[in-house]
């Protein structure tokens, strides 16, 4: 399959960079949230709300067995199940983008759309969800790219640097 899977906490420039990547790798940029709302026809927020985020998180496993050689942006929370754990182990490249807990409110402090906040960018809530996945994260990835005070440029050459395909 050979996908390249970014991981890691929202804020953390997935979706940025990996459209970035995608142009500079010559490959399809997936981001499994947009994919989840095409195939629901509901917003992430409408199915965390009126679904629960069990369904949420059911939804996410099945959309993310669906692309090949693509560049996919991951939820925060795709490292909870620990198939989706392994399916990107066997089919791909997992890179953790981490940025620091205060880096993350910043960035996160005028989001609208993250239902795990629900209007609630507190550096204490993004501490207990960093801590939550922190382990799922490290032992997913196959290369840890700090983000603090890069731009999304930056960030993808960082990872192009890195990279061993």
């Amino acid at each position: 399959m050979n996908n390249i899977y970014l991981i890691g906490m929202m804020g953390t420039g997935k979706s940025t960079v990996g459209k970035i990547l995608s142009e500079k790798m010559n490959k399809n940029f997936v981001d499994l949230d947009l994919e989840i709302e095409k195939s629901t026809g509901k917003t992430i927020t409408e199915i965390f709300e009126n679904d629960g985020e069990e369904k949420f998180r059911d939804e996410e496993s099945k959309q993310l067995k669906h692309f090949n050689e693509s560049i996919i942006a991951c939820g925060g929370g795709i490292i909870l199940k620990n198939e989706n754990c392994e399916f990107i182990s066997n089919n791909g490249t997992a890179i953790l983008l981490t940025a620091s807990i205060s880096e993350l409110s910043k960035r996160l402090s005028k989001s609208k759309k993250r239902p795990l906040l629900a209007k609630d960018t507190t550096e204490e809530t993004l501490t207990k969800i960093w801590l939550e996945r922190q382990l799922y994260y490290l032992s997913t990835a196959d290369l840890t790219i700090e983000t603090d005070g890069k731009n999304p440029e930056q960030i993808t050459n960082n990872i192009l640097t890195n990279l061993t395909l």
